[in-house]
């Protein structure tokens, strides 16, 4: 008959390793998450007073994250962020969650985002260059539910504005 402590020793790895490969999986649907707006015609203005971004998990595994943020940039200089809070997504499916905008000073976010918004539609010319408004998006998520990671992506406002707007795998 086997030792009682190698049994005990040998269970313990399996379950060890078990519980650290499941949740490693976080890496690979984290990476696959993809955002947008959760209601229609997203423009740069509708930061402002908050909203809900949809979030899509399109791996076959389950996603956790702790937070989505996207911070607005235009010539360098930050005009405000957007937080969400985190979550949990089960395999194939999307979720809305909730976000704040904060800003150092909202009355120039506003006055720069109209510019903004009626510069990339079109609907008037403006002495704002859309070319210079960038975009940084943070997905922060953890693996093991301690290891804290981010992923960092850049766009163009326009390319954001065009990511926002489209649909998600999820529909």
């Amino acid at each position: 008959m086997a030792n009682k402590h190698a049994v005990i020793v040998a269970v313990s790895i399996v379950v060890i390793i078990s519980s650290l490969g499941y949740s490693s999986l976080n890496l690979v649907s984290a990476n696959s998450l993809q955002f947008k707006w959760a209601t229609k015609n997203f423009d740069f203005t509708s930061i402002m007073y908050g909203g809900n971004v949809q979030a899509c998990n399109d791996s076959d595994y389950p996603a956790n994250f702790a937070k989505y943020t996207f911070t607005m940039f235009y010539d360098s200089e930050q005009l405000g962020k957007f937080t969400s809070s985190g979550g949990a997504l089960p395999p194939h499916s999307k979720g809305t969650i909730p976000g704040k905008f904060t800003a150092d000073n909202r009355q120039v976010a506003q006055i720069f985002f109209s510019f903004l918004d009626t510069e990339i539609k079109g609907t008037d010319v403006t002495r704002v260059d859309a070319n210079k408004m960038h975009v940084s998006t943070t997905l922060d998520y953890a693996v093991i539910g301690i290891i804290p990671l981010s992923i960092k992506h850049e766009y163009s406002g326009q390319e954001f504005l065009d990511m926002m707007n489209q649909d998600t795998k999820c529909g």
